[in-house]
C-alpha cells in the first residue's frame, strides 16, 4: 500500500469509503456519491465486475462502470495521488492493489473474495488508525461479519429513504371540501362525462392525482381526479374494469374503495402511459392490472399484446439469470408468473367477455407474452401493455432500461409492494418500485400516475393474518385506511 500511502497519510477530516462489487453493479455511478471523502475500489471487486460483462441481468452496469472508469483514467491516474473525481465536491478515487492482507479471523476461508476485501479493509484500518474507514457492501452478512471483526460496514445508502417517509407517502386518498358553487359548477353539462371543474393551485394536487370530494357539509358526493388544469369528476357507482367494480371485503369498516376506483380509473385512462401501483398482497393490484390490460386488448383493441415481466429472483451472490433452467423461456417463467396465469383463467373461464380465447390460445397465440427481465433488451414493447410485476425486486438502473424502452404506443403498469424484498441486495428503502414512485412524486409528468391500495380485499381469512400475525402493520393500516363514506 505504500504507493498510495501519500493522501491516505494525510491528516485531514475525509473518510474512506471501501465498495464492494455489488455496490458498483447496484449503481455503477456509486464513485461519485461520497461528496468530499475518499473512494477506494479494490481489484478483487474490477475482477468480479469483469466476470459479468455479458451477464443478462448485470451486465450492462457492469459495461457502464468499466466505461466510467476507463474514461477518468484517461484524465491521468497515479498510484501516488489518485485521482480526483469530479462530483462537485473534489472527491477522490484509488484503486486498491496491494494483496498482503492478513487474515483477519481464522474462521473464515482467506481464499473466499469477501473475505480478502475485508481483510483488506481491515489491514488498511490498522495501517492509518488516523482515517476513518467504511467497507460500503449491500451483502448483509458481510456487513455483520465486518462489524463483527471491528472494521465498520455500512450499506449503500444513496437511494435510500427513511421509514418515516416511506410511511408518510403511502396515505388513503385526500378529502377535498368543496363550496357549493364548485358542486354546483361540477354538474352544469349534460354530458356527464363533461363533469368537472377548474383546478385551483390551492388544492396542491398533482396531475392524475385523486381525491375524495366532500360537499360544504362534510358529506361524501363522488370522486376527483385531476387532469391538466381540470378537476374531473368521477362516479364511483360506474368505475368498473372488464365489468368488475372496485372490491369491498369489510364492508363493518368500509362503504367504499376509494383507492381501487381510482387505480381502475387510471388503468383505463390511455393518456396514462406509466402506472405505478403499490399494495401489500390481497389488495387487487394483479387483478386490476390484468382486468385493464384484457380489456384494453380483446374489447377495445386499444393495444396489440400484453407483455407480462417479472425478475426472476435467485440466491447468489452477483445474481443469475434463468438459463440453468430446463425447457423453453415460457416454460420456466411460468411458475414465476401463477398470478397472472391464476389470473387469466378467471378472466377467459365461460363466462368471461371473450370465452373462445382462452390463456392457453392467448399464450400460444403471442398476444399474451411472458417475459423474463433479464431479456426485456430484446423485446418488442411496442403496441402493448406492459405488465411490471414485483418491481421492488428489481433495482432501479433495471428500471431504467425498461422504460427507455416504451414507445408512444404502449402502457406500463408497475406493481410490488415493497414490504416483500426477495432480492438479497434491496429493501424497502431502495429499490426500483420505490424509486419509481418517489420520482413521480418529485418530477410529476402528465403521462404518470401512481396510487396505492390499502385495503385487503382477497378474504377474511387473509385479512386476519394481515392484521392478527403482523400487529404492528395492521395497527399501521388501521389508523391510516378506515373510512366510511
Amino acid at each position: 500500500m505504500e504507493k498510495t500511502s501519500s493522501l491516505l497519510a494525510q491528516k485531514d477530516g475525509r473518510k474512506v469509503y471501501v465498495l464492494d462489487t455489488n455496490v458498483l453493479l447496484h449503481d455503477p455511478a456509486a464513485i461519485f456519491r461520497f461528496e468530499e471523502h475518499i473512494v477506494v475500489i479494490p481489484l478483487i471487486a474490477l475482477e468480479e465486475v469483469d466476470a459479468k460483462k455479458r451477464d443478462p441481468v448485470l451486465g450492462f452496469n457492469a459495461r457502464e462502470i468499466s466505461q466510467k472508469l476507463e474514461a477518468l483514467l484517461r484524465r491521468g491516474y497515479t498510484p501516488e495521488c489518485g485521482l480526483q473525481v469530479k462530483n462537485g465536491k473534489e472527491g477522490w478515487l484509488y484503486f486498491l492493489t496491494f494483496q498482503e492482507a492478513t487474515p483477519v479471523s481464522r474462521e473464515l476461508e482467506p481464499g473466499h473474495k469477501d473475505n480478502m476485501m475485508l481483510a483488506q479493509v481491515a489491514n488498511l484500518q490498522q495501517r492509518y488508525p488516523h482515517r476513518e474507514f467504511i467497507f460500503v457492501t449491500k451483502d448483509r452478512n458481510l456487513r455483520i461479519k465486518s462489524k463483527i471483526l471491528g472494521v465498520k460496514a455500512d450499506d449503500y445508502r444513496h437511494d435510500k429513504i427513511t421509514e418515516e417517509y416511506l410511511n408518510s407517502i403511502f396515505l388513503p386518498l385526500r378529502e377535498l371540501t368543496l363550496t357549493q358553487e364548485d358542486v354546483n359548477e361540477i354538474f352544469q353539462d349534460k354530458n356527464p362525462d363533461s363533469w368537472g371543474l377548474g383546478y385551483q393551485k390551492n388544492w396542491k394536487l398533482q396531475e392524475n392525482e385523486g381525491v375524495v370530494l366532500l360537499d360544504p357539509k362534510g358529506e361524501y358526493f363522488g370522486l376527483g381526479i385531476r387532469k391538466n388544469s381540470t378537476l374531473k369528476y368521477l362516479d364511483y357507482k360506474t368505475i368498473r374494469v372488464l365489468g368488475c367494480p372496485p372490491k369491498v371485503l369489510d364492508e363493518k369498516h368500509y362503504d367504499y374503495n376509494f383507492e381501487q376506483a381510482i387505480c381502475m380509473h387510471q388503468a383505463l385512462d390511455d393518456s396514462i402511459k406509466v402506472q405505478v401501483i403499490i399494495g401489500k398482497a390481497g389488495t387487487g393490484k394483479t387483478y386490476i392490472a390484468m382486468a385493464a390490460a384484457l380489456q384494453k386488448v380483446l374489447k377495445e383493441g386499444k393495444y396489440d399484446a400484453i407483455k407480462l415481466v417479472k425478475p426472476v429472483i435467485t440466491k447468489s451472490r452477483l445474481g443469475e439469470d434463468i438459463g440453468f433452467l430446463p425447457g423453453s423461456v415460457k416454460r420456466k417463467l411460468i411458475p414465476k408468473m401463477r398470478p397472472f396465469i391464476e389470473k387469466l383463467r378467471h378472466f377467459t373461464n365461460d363466462d368471461a367477455p371473450e370465452p373462445e380465447a382462452g390463456y392457453h390460445k392467448l399464450l400460444e397465440s403471442g398476444v399474451i407474452e411472458l417475459i423474463n427481465l433479464a431479456d426485456v433488451r430484446g423485446a418488442d414493447l411496442s403496441s402493448s401493455i406492459v405488465i411490471f410485476d414485483e418491481a421492488q425486486n428489481a433495482n432501479p438502473f433495471q428500471m431504467r432500461t425498461m422504460g427507455t424502452r416504451l414507445g408512444e404506443d404502449t402502457k406500463l403498469i408497475v406493481l410490488g409492494d415493497p414490504t416483500q424484498i426477495d432480492n438479497i441486495y434491496l429493501d424497502k428503502y431502495s429499490n426500483a418500485l420505490i424509486n419509481l414512485y418517489l420520482n413521480s412524486i418529485h418530477y410529476p409528468a402528465p403521462f404518470i400516475s401512481r396510487i396505492y391500495l390499502h385495503q385487503m380485499v382477497r378474504s377474511h381469512t387473509s385479512k386476519w393474518f394481515e392484521e392478527i400475525i403482523q400487529p404492528a402493520e395492521a395497527e399501521e393500516k388501521n389508523g391510516n385506511g378506515n373510512r366510511k363514506g
